[in-house]
């Protein structure tokens, strides 16, 4: 595509050669139970490829690596039922609490299979 052939001719024309991107690299964390946590870093730092990563989401490119989740290798569908993720353009309304916005956002997400209390 145009988009696809542009980068490749920029990355040249800045002298990298390869034909991959790494957009993250040496990313660690800790998130704790039961916490709220925000992910805050200045625009481009990749805060939403992490998440999106994290969350897998992520549909193309190459995702190489591990991902570990107290100690154990990440299981997106054990990881899908344990964490929530709100993105950046998701509108947050201040009447309503975290728990709230974060099942509103389930709900929307969701498929209509998953069951209210897997949902909550």
């Amino acid at each position: 595509t145009l988009k696809k052939r542009f980068v490749h001719q920029e990355m040249r024309s800045q002298g990298i050669e390869e034909s991959k991107l790494q957009l993250l690299t040496d990313v660690s964390g800790a998130f704790q139970p039961g916490v709220l946590t925000a992910l805050v870093g200045v625009s481009g730092a990749g805060k939403t490829t992490l998440m999106d990563v994290l969350a897998g989401r992520k549909t193309g490119g190459y995702i190489e690596g591990s991902v570990y989740i107290s100690g154990y290798p990440k299981r997106q569908d054990t990881f899908a039922r344990v964490s929530g993720y709100c993105e950046q353009n998701d509108i947050h309304s201040p009447y309503v609490t975290v728990y709230e916005s974060l099942v509103y956002s389930a709900w929307l997400r969701l498929s209509s299979d998953v069951k209210s209390d897997t949902r909550k």
